[in-house]
């Protein structure tokens, strides 16, 4: 397994734990502890804090592509994999949108149900796609 799907693993894990626990993500890097190398893992930290940083405009993204699903039906692992994957869409340039949508499905089907990964990878082309109408000036980092 690569170092960044390492880190995108640990990464996930700390937003689920955000997610689930309604903690703070300080709080949930300590639940979840050092594994990968825990804080020092600077892909996982990065992922975490610019998700967390952007999550309320991640979040309305998500809305608006899950047409019939409300944000309290989609699954918190769901929900933890296609914020980080949007975030990396959004805002990590050098990183292809095409990894991101990969590396999210693939975590997906590893700790999701069976057709979670259908949802994400839908969800994810879809705003992938329309990434241009979100302004600079919303852009949180």
């Amino acid at each position: 397994m690569g170092i960044r799907r390492k880190s995108r693993e640990l990464a996930l894990r700390v937003l689920y734990t955000f997610e689930v626990g309604k903690t703070g993500f300080s709080k949930a890097w300590e639940i979840v502890g050092d594994e990968y190398g825990g804080r020092e893992n600077e892909f996982a930290e990065k992922l975490v804090s610019g998700t967390v940083k952007n999550i309320d405009l991640i979040d309305s993204i998500i809305e608006k592509h899950a047409k019939n699903w409300s944000p309290e039906r989609i699954a918190a692992v769901d929900k933890s994999i296609m914020r980080m994957a949007l975030y990396e869409i959004y805002f990590e340039e050098s990183i292809p949108k095409v990894v991101s949508i990969n590396e999210a499905v693939e975590l997906a089907k590893k700790y999701s149900t069976g057709s979670s990964h259908r949802f994400v990878n839908g969800i994810l082309d879809a705003a992938s796609l329309q990434q241009e109408e979100v302004k600079p000036d919303k852009v949180n980092e």
